[in-house]
């Protein structure tokens, strides 16, 4: 504790002096006052006023009594040497196209003396291809993933931990958000932005057809009916061209029924009833009512439907819904609590920043995680963009709590969800479930028959 006690103060020393010298705070002018360097930095009075001694000792400040701390007039700004703080982003990126320009402003404001590049990395083989990047001499020191690419790091190789480097700002992160990527008490990835899969409905298609709209505690026959009054042929020539639900069979999206129905997809053999429960309820949407269009992967996004209005819901997440948004989306949608099962559950998303073992500052790429994660400019971001913070003061500062427990992360304060690593032993397990139910999304095999060889298998 008194190690870290020691880190603290020396930081803020470092960031002081390095805003004196690079000119970013003049001779003459007036540093925060405690109480705001206290706030700002997150660190208790004795800290910062430790790190005022050192700067003291050093003549870089001059303390006048009843006013404040001011630079010392004597000091000469020096033209440092510019640094460089190295980022690879998977693409495509929501979060990186939306988000991430407001970190790197406020970061370079911080630090002006050092510059951020950025450099797109794609999705597939994002690890050997970060890796093989490293060993040809390319530099970086920190990587923004979203959390599917998780599984694929080598915790050892990869990832830096991150416990000691949070200081205050752990404390008002979801702990759910916290846990899924620590191994062994230390701490990988640190989430930036987050989501639930959840229930996004058209309301003006609801108005439109004079149905109810999506009500608390909602059950699975209440969805059946609405989905079916909004499944339409809407010029008459026999074909239905609008559904009631855009159903996807992304590994990423589905599991959300199993999960409300009960099914621990770590130990199938145990739960084959309920696997059956959520197969035949899909199967009845989809061809016995044929109440809800099916989108499979490769053919379209997953969301055209629902932003074209040809489906009333759709499973989605509020990166997804803040992309659509942007896009001059026809409609405002809005939230409905899932209704597939008895269980509240679901499975949740995240966009993510991590050090290298590469990285050559490690306390600038610090810093930047800090900056992300810094209340302000998480607000910033999710008034902007739409986005949720990953901090729960400012998510119930910016959504009202209906829209939160909507969502499922208002109860208790806590998130709630698993995410996708969570679900499965490794990614191959998500690979093979997903062919093996090929045929079921043809409608061409019973709930039967592919919930009993899932859980053979």
């Amino acid at each position: 504790m008194k190690r870290e006690h020691e880190y603290r103060y020396l930081r803020l020393a470092d960031i002081l002096r390095e805003q004196i010298l690079s000119g970013y705070i003049k001779p003459g002018q007036f540093l925060l006052s405690e109480n705001e360097l206290c706030k700002y930095y997150g660190m208790s009075r004795t800290s910062v006023r430790k790190s005022l001694d050192q700067l003291l000792k050093e003549g870089l400040i001059v303390k006048k009594v009843g006013q404040g701390t001011i630079v010392s007039p004597d000091v000469e700004a020096q033209a440092e040497k510019r640094r460089t703080l190295r980022i690879l982003a998977v693409t495509p990126s929501h979060y990186c196209d939306m988000a991430l320009t407001t970190v790197i402003e406020a970061f370079e404001r911080k630090y002006p003396t050092v510059d951020v590049k950025l450099l797109r990395m794609p999705s597939e083989q994002l690890w050997p291809t970060i890796r093989e990047s490293l060993e040809m001499g390319i530099e970086a020191d920190l990587v923004l993933v979203a959390d599917r690419h998780y599984k694929e790091a080598d915790p050892e190789r990869d990832c830096v931990e991150l416990n000691r480097m949070l200081d205050n700002s752990a404390d008002d992160i979801y702990p759910r958000l916290l846990e899924a990527f620590t191994l062994e008490d230390k701490l990988l990835a640190v989430p930036v932005t987050f989501s639930p899969i959840y229930m996004a409905y058209n309301p003006d298609m609801f108005d439109q057809y004079g149905v109810i709209h999506p009500f608390a505690n909602w059950t699975r026959e209440d969805f059946m009916r609405t989905a079916k009054q909004l499944t339409v042929d809407t010029d008459g020539d026999g074909i239905v061209d609008q559904y009631g639900f855009s159903l996807p069979s992304s590994m990423s999206r589905w599991p959300v029924i199993a999960l409300q129905n009960g099914v621990d997809f770590s130990d199938l053999k145990n739960n084959g009833d309920a696997l059956y429960t959520s197969f035949a309820f899909i199967h009845d949407m989809l061809y016995r009512q044929r109440s809800a269009t099916l989108h499979l992967p490769g053919r379209f996004q997953q969301y055209t439907a629902f932003m074209r209005q040809k489906a009333a819901m759709m499973l989605t997440t509020a990166i997804e819904i803040a992309h659509l948004k942007s896009g001059n989306m026809p409609f405002e949608p809005r939230v409905a609590q899932l209704p597939f099962g008895p269980e509240q559950s679901t499975m949740l998303i995240a966009n993510m920043l991590s050090i290298l073992p590469s990285c050559s500052d490690m306390e600038l790429a610090a810093q930047f995680i800090q900056t992300a994660l810094a209340p302000d400019i998480q607000e910033k971001i999710s008034r902007d963009t739409g986005f949720l913070s990953v901090l729960k003061s400012v998510n119930a500062k910016v959504w009202d709590r209906r829209h939160l427990e909507s969502l499922e992360i208002a109860r208790g304060e806590q998130a709630y969800g698993l995410f996708l690593h969570e679900l499965f032993d490794d990614t191959q397990s998500i690979v093979e479930i997903d062919n093996e139910m090929h045929l079921f999304w043809s409608g061409l095999e019973s709930a039967k028959d592919v919930s009993a060889r899932l859980v053979d298998k």
